[in-house]
Parts: structure tokens; C-alpha cells; sequence
């Protein structure tokens, strides 16, 4: 089964869909829950490495599922989400994917980055600001003042 768990994520980080797709057919949908020795998903490799193809594929395997907003806000060992990784690396795409799906906006890694920061910090304003025009609870308190 580690075996299946490596496939699994190595075609997610390597864009591979079609591997992907066909290792998912003949095994369990909860192998998409799998991580590596760091914690990652194949959402996250896939999310870090802009694989858009891929990233719509695995969200909409967990449509069907309770635990959709768990898996897209899962942290790795140093508390990164996929959303951190795709925001630090400029994959806008991804990024509206992530959030228009349920991406939590507020959560921060272990050095205490949300991912508004590590795009921020990389210079990906687009980014910046679709995520910041997506914040209820920037909205939220608009609307108390």
C-alpha cells in the first residue's frame, strides 16, 4: 500500500492526471488522504506545482465526501495547506480553485504565515488581492462599522 501511496502522490506532483486518474479508479477514493513522509497530500503537490488539471480532479473526487474542507485545508509537518504553497509559488489558477472550494484563508503555519503572506512576500499582488476580495470576515466587519 506505501507503494500506492507514493504513485499517488508523485503523479500529483508531477502533473501526471492520467496515472493519477487510473490509480484512483482501481483503489479506494480515501488513498486522495494519503501523505508522504512531510505530511503532503496529492493536493498539495499538485497545488505547489500549479497542476490545475489535477487540482480540479482531486476536489471533485471529494465533492461527494463530508470531510471536502478537511482535505483542502489539511497543514503538512510544517503547517503549509495547499493553499500556502500555491499562493508562495504564484499559481493564481490553483488559488481560485483553493478558495472558491473552502480553502480557510486564516490558517498559518508553523512560523506563523497565512498564505496572504507568503504571496505577499513573493510579490504575487493578483494573489494578494483575490484572496484579500475573498474574505468574509474582512466583509463581516465592514458590515459591523
Amino acid at each position: 500500500m506505501e507503494n500506492v501511496i507514493d504513485d499517488i502522490v508523485e503523479s500529483a506532483r508531477y502533473g501526471e492526471l492520467e496515472e493519477l486518474q487510473s490509480i484512483i479508479n482501481s483503489n479506494p477514493i480515501t488513498l486522495l488522504f494519503a501523505k508522504d513522509k512531510y505530511g503532503n497530500t496529492p493536493l498539495h503537490m499538485a497545488s505547489a506545482n500549479g497542476h490545475v488539471e489535477i487540482v480540479e480532479f482531486i476536489i471533485e473526487k471529494f465533492k461527494s465526501l463530508e470531510q471536502r474542507d478537511d482535505v483542502i485545508n489539511t497543514q503538512n509537518e510544517s503547517g503549509n495547506t495547499s493553499l500556502h504553497w500555491s499562493a508562495l509559488n504564484g499559481h493564481e489558477k490553483v488559488v481560485k480553485l483553493l478558495v472558491t472550494n473552502g480553502a480557510d484563508i486564516k490558517i498559518k503555519n508553523q512560523a506563523g504565515k497565512t498564505a496572504i503572506y507568503e504571496a505577499q512576500q513573493n510579490n504575487h499582488e493578483k494573489i494578494v488581492e483575490f484572496i484579500l476580495s475573498n474574505d468574509k470576515s474582512t466583509e463581516n466587519e465592514k458590515n459591523i462599522d
